[in-house]
């Protein structure tokens, strides 16, 4: 996964981000370092903020989806290995 915040290139110019969106980019940055964790703890705590389908909180995964958006399910999809129980970080199940 590409760095959320990282600066684009010469050649891609992308609109500028308000510090609130840099906020919601950091929370989901933040989540998916979470998940290639060594600690079980925040893997499992990342994990169910992707998965969770709540909208009532700022932070929730889906409202920053809808801000953004972006599709919750093609993103879940690219972290399908790493969401699945069997696809953590030291688990004999992973690829």
């Amino acid at each position: 996964m590409k760095f959320l915040l990282q600066e684009p290139s010469e050649e891609h110019v992308r609109p500028t981000l308000k510090p609130e969106e840099r906020l919601l980019l950091a929370v989901v940055e933040s989540a998916y370092w979470d998940l290639l964790s060594p600690d079980p703890l925040r893997r499992r705590t990342a994990r169910l903020y992707f998965l969770d389908e709540d909208d009532n909180h700022t932070f929730s995964f889906i409202s920053i989806c809808q801000h953004f958006n972006w599709s919750p399910a093609s993103i879940r999809s690219q972290l399908n290995t790493l969401l699945s129980v069997d696809g953590a970080p030291g688990s004999a199940h992973a690829c």
